[in-house]
């Protein structure tokens, strides 16, 4: 790739395999199985090489994409990290802001009336008209109003880390009964919240720093969580509890308004 990668999302194409990438230089365009090649057997190396898409929504050396999905209506929020959030050029600033990318204009609107350290969190409810975002070093996560073609509207607090928890929220999905799944980096879980209480209802405890989780399998009853140094960067598969299913992952459409999902690859993630 040549460039850092902050996060992907699937890509409506005849290619199978197809995927849109934020990555720090621009944002671009892929296809993890070769050229005739079998879906169900990816290749690892990307061997069509990547393409660019469009430029990324700002262009400040101190920031660069992290946290990102497509919406339910097929375009894809990126939310941007401060590279030096913790020491240097930029520390303890907040100069990261939240993009959602038109998948028919391939225009960037800026959709959140303040700027932050780190994104994390970004997902949304089943019918799209939530969605959900965290700066991780506040340790705190909110719901919005969404709309595909305004910015983001009556923020609530949903769920504020408890002190002696260490670490904090990153990577976020929501399941088919609306609870937010929440990846905790830093203190070896995800936890399931019920967005209306802020209630922790269930904890996956994992032997890793998870950074990200989504639904997967033929019928959405797995997660797939990524992890991080210093355990070592891992994929892991958990088999749900009975009744705990996701929801299919929207498809990036360039050119088109409708609202799609894949059916064969069920969820990606953000490994950063």
């Amino acid at each position: 790739m040549n460039t850092a990668v902050g996060c992907i999302g699937l890509l409506r194409s005849n290619a199978p395999g197809s995927i849109i990438i934020a990555g720090e230089s621009a944002m671009m365009t892929t296809s993890m199985v070769s050229t005739g090649g079998n879906p169900n057997n990816p290749i690892a190396d990307f061997e069509s090489g990547p393409s660019f898409l469009c430029h990324r929504p700002d262009h400040m050396t101190t920031t660069r994409p992290n946290d990102g999905r497509v919406d339910r209506f097929g375009n894809f929020v990126v939310g941007m990290y401060n590279q030096y959030h913790r020491s240097g050029a930029s520390e303890g600033e907040n100069n990261a802001g939240l993009y959602r990318l038109n998948s028919q204009t391939l225009e960037w609107q800026e959709i959140l009336d303040y700027k932050f350290r780190v994104s994390n969190c970004i997902c949304f409810s089943g019918d799209g008209k939530t969605m959900y975002f965290g700066d991780t070093p506040t340790r705190c996560v909110y719901a919005f109003d969404y709309s595909p073609d305004g910015p983001l509207t009556n923020r609530r607090l949903v769920w504020t880390m408890p002190s002696e928890m260490p670490g904090g929220p990153d990577g976020a999905q929501v399941d088919s009964t609306g609870k937010l799944w929440i990846a905790v980096t830093g203190a070896g879980r995800i936890v399931q919240i019920n967005p209306e209480t802020g209630v922790v209802e269930m904890v996956v405890y994992v032997d890793a720093n998870p950074t990200s989780l989504t639904f997967g399998g033929d019928n959405l009853d797995e997660m797939f969580i990524t992890t991080r140094a210093p355990n070592g960067g891992g994929l892991h598969r958990l088999k749900m509890p009975h009744g705990v299913r996701g929801l299919p992952e929207p498809e990036f459409g360039v050119g088109s308004s409708s609202n799609t999902s894949r059916s064969g690859f069920r969820g990606y993630l953000s490994t950063l």
